[in-house]
């Protein structure tokens, strides 16, 4: 069977896109077909506001909502946002990967970099005889689990001959991480001065301001150890997901990003003062407040 991209729109590349609808970039694109804006924009609230929402595939223009998504949330430059966006997103990906069978996984696999073979075991279980009918090799499947090593821990695996055996479901919730995985990548901070004036009104749905210091941590390159856990330590006490922080802290050298993740949890820390973060030079802006925090949660509903 052919592999129905408008359930998987981000594997399609957006040249590939412009090439077909015979534009010259996308702003320019998305400018001429102002709707396709509009369905992004009310998609990503209604995300934010809990609100159902359809399949990428149900949208007269699959590919082009799915980009202009990407456009929308580099715009808003917005760790939280853009969290709660991609976990919905692959959510429903997830429930079309449930339906696809062998040939269409093996080929999204391939897409994401995974070699997944049709390759069974057996093996006794509780008495049954059970059937591992997907096989990776061992070093793709390190490199696969990045991130979520203890989820997909090696220990709760059947390993053989250089590759690692999983069922249908192991797999899936694989190829759905590393779909996660490339949906964060592929967003990029975007200036405002940088999109045409029909997506610059989206701005007003940030459930709270970013403090000039974190924008400033977040948008620095070579973070330094303890700016990227005072980052780090900002995002989780706004919500931001275990998953979202990991490559803040791997970034800055962490080796174990997760022992550092729990640290914070344990020792309920919150991130430092105004004052403080101004002795130690991260402080860029006079915000007239105690903490950063202040900042975000004086308005931040709708996001919750």
């Amino acid at each position: 069977m052919v592999l129905d991209l408008d359930r998987y729109p981000f594997m399609r590349k957006v040249e590939d896109i412009l090439q077909r609808e015979h534009a010259i970039d996308l702003y320019t694109l998305l400018t001429t077909d102002g709707e396709t804006i509009k369905e992004a924009k009310s998609r990503i609230k209604d995300i934010i506001q809990g609100r159902p929402i359809k399949r990428l595939k149900d949208y007269r223009s699959p590919h082009l909502v799915f980009y202009a998504e990407l456009l929308i949330l580099g715009v808003i430059n917005d760790l939280r946002i853009t969290e709660r966006i991609i976990r919905k997103e692959v959510e429903l990906v997830h429930n079309d990967l449930l339906k696809e069978g062998d040939e269409e996984l093996t080929q999204i696999g391939l897409w994401l970099g995974i070699n997944v073979r049709l390759s069974s075991i057996k093996y006794h279980d509780d008495g049954k005889i059970k059937t591992l009918n997907y096989s990776i090799h061992f070093l793709e499947y390190l490199k696969s689990i990045k991130g979520r090593k203890r989820e997909f821990s090696l220990s709760d695996r059947i390993v053989k001959s250089g590759y690692v055996y999983l069922d249908k479901s192991s797999l899936i919730r694989l190829l759905s991480f590393n779909i996660y995985k490339k949906l964060r990548d592929m967003i990029k901070p975007i200036s405002i001065d940088q999109i045409p004036e029909t997506v610059a009104d989206i701005i007003g749905i940030k459930g709270g301001r970013i403090a000039p210091c974190i924008k400033a941590l977040q948008e620095k390159k070579d973070r330094a150890r303890d700016e990227a856990f005072i980052l780090a330590v900002y995002m989780l006490n706004i919500g931001s997901s275990v998953d979202s922080v990991i490559p803040v802290l791997e970034s800055a050298g962490f080796e174990d990003p997760i022992k550092a993740i729990k640290k914070i949890y344990e020792e309920k820390m919150i991130v430092y003062s105004c004052s403080k973060i101004r002795d130690l030079g991260l402080c860029v802006a006079n915000c007239g407040t105690r903490s950063p925090l202040q900042l975000y949660y004086g308005n931040a509903d709708i996001t919750k």
